[in-house]
């Protein structure tokens, strides 16, 4: 299923406003993980996961459309709780992977 598209059974839909958050999850649940960035000036979002309890569903990046000036582009990823533990994301905009980023964006999953 492509990122844009709504996706049946989401618990949770969070964006940066959300950042440093602790979630609980029920097995089965799904959180969806929304942040947005300027396309035109080629920074992304990377968000390493550690821990366990949850598995990467989807992610990738879609735009909202519109021209160079008025586009705007999203990083979605989405999660499934599997198993009792604890994960923790830890994102951040950059141009390079070893970039320390300016924007963040942490959350803790907590799956019962």
């Amino acid at each position: 299923m492509p990122v844009r598209d709504p996706m049946p059974g989401i618990r949770y839909s969070l964006n940066r406003s959300d950042s440093d958050r602790t979630i609980v999850l029920e097995k089965g649940d799904i959180v969806e993980v929304t942040l947005g960035f300027a396309p035109g000036l080629a920074m992304r979002w990377i968000v390493p996961v550690s821990g366990c309890g949850i598995e990467l569903v989807n992610d990738g990046t879609y735009y909202s459309g519109g021209d160079f000036w008025n586009n705007t582009g999203y990083y979605r990823a989405r999660y499934r709780a599997i198993s009792p533990g604890t994960s923790v994301l830890n994102g951040k905009l950059v141009f390079r992977p070893e970039d320390p980023g300016g924007l963040r964006f942490n959350l803790t999953l907590i799956v019962k």
